[in-house]
């Protein structure tokens, strides 16, 4: 019998193959830190994961009512890694004028990785 944790996962995983099987921003099929399903738009009363208890039953919960949503509009939702997930969270706080800036000094900084 598989735990709460192990069905949450394969809920999830079937969420993302539905939609591509893919991060959408850098194409990794499998992250070491996981995938996830990001909502491009929110509706009224939508299913959202801070709603849900931060357990594996809640996991659970959570992926289990995601899931019909999906099937009913995928293009509500793109399948992220969870490390570019948290990266475009971030980003998502952000207005647009701050942002263009932010992304505008970025494109004139020198990396370490530039070298």
């Amino acid at each position: 019998m598989m735990s709460l944790r192990q069905q949450a996962e394969v809920i999830k995983m079937r969420i993302i193959k539905m939609l591509g099987g893919e991060c959408c921003i850098c194409g990794c099929k499998i992250s070491r830190k996981g995938m996830t399903v990001h909502h491009l738009w929110y509706i009224f009363n939508d299913v959202v994961y801070s709603n849900y208890p931060r357990n594996d039953s809640g996991k659970l919960a959570y992926y289990t009512a995601l899931e019909p949503l999906v099937k009913e509009n995928p293009k509500r939702f793109k399948p992220i890694c969870n490390t570019d997930h948290q990266s475009l969270e971030r980003l998502c706080r952000f207005g647009d004028e701050k942002l263009n800036k932010l992304l505008a000094i970025r494109k004139i900084t020198k990396t370490r990785r530039d070298k």
